[in-house]
């Protein structure tokens, strides 16, 4: 009975942890939908969206989007929040390095496409914002030897990132979060 009751209170702030981030991310998707919704309206009310500008509803839309899509994976490359999603007991460094740079590339091809409806400039922010968060990954691990665990490996994450005054993932997003506030003018 002391071992069932060691092992739910050994898991139970993981839980917590997990419960509060899956209600703050529907929080959020609610928050960004509603907010869109209301943009578009907003647009159309002050008949910025004229025909002779060439922008409609649909495409305000997809751009708006392609923003949020962004956005949200210019959050998820950075190196705490891939910390948190990514560290499993047990791992060793190595190991969480490469499944931390899988998932920088793999985010980054999944929304390949949405790069047709952001700026020039924000494209590129967000290209060397990838680029940035692979090397400081990188980095990171290459001095990390076979013995060195993931907890080691997320320890420096931590402490570097804690060096840099602004991350690339943090500027591109202030970027992309400028850009899209021409929609409430």
């Amino acid at each position: 009975m002391n071992d069932i009751l060691s092992i739910i209170l050994a898991l139970a702030p993981y839980l917590i942890i997990g419960f509060v981030l899956i209600y703050l991310f529907h929080e959020a998707m609610r928050f960004i939908k509603t907010r869109d919704e209301q943009m578009i309206k907003l647009r159309l009310a002050t008949n910025q969206n004229t025909v002779s500008s060439g922008q409609s509803e649909s495409v305000i839309k997809l751009e708006l989007q392609a923003a949020e899509r962004f956005a949200l994976y210019l959050e998820r490359i950075s190196p705490d929040r891939l910390v948190m999603r990514l560290h499993q007991t047990g791992m060793s460094a190595k190991m969480l390095q490469s499944e931390m740079l899988r998932a920088i590339r793999e985010e980054f091809d999944h929304n390949l496409s949405q790069q047709i409806y952001i700026s020039e400039n924000a494209w590129e922010l967000i290209k060397n914002a990838k680029e940035e968060m692979v090397k400081f990954i990188s980095v990171c691990g290459d001095n990390m030897g076979d013995k060195n665990s993931g907890l080691d490996l997320s320890r420096k994450i931590f402490e570097a990132a804690s060096r840099v005054e602004k991350l690339p993932s943090e500027i591109a997003l202030q970027y992309l979060r400028k850009e899209t506030r021409r929609y409430l003018n």
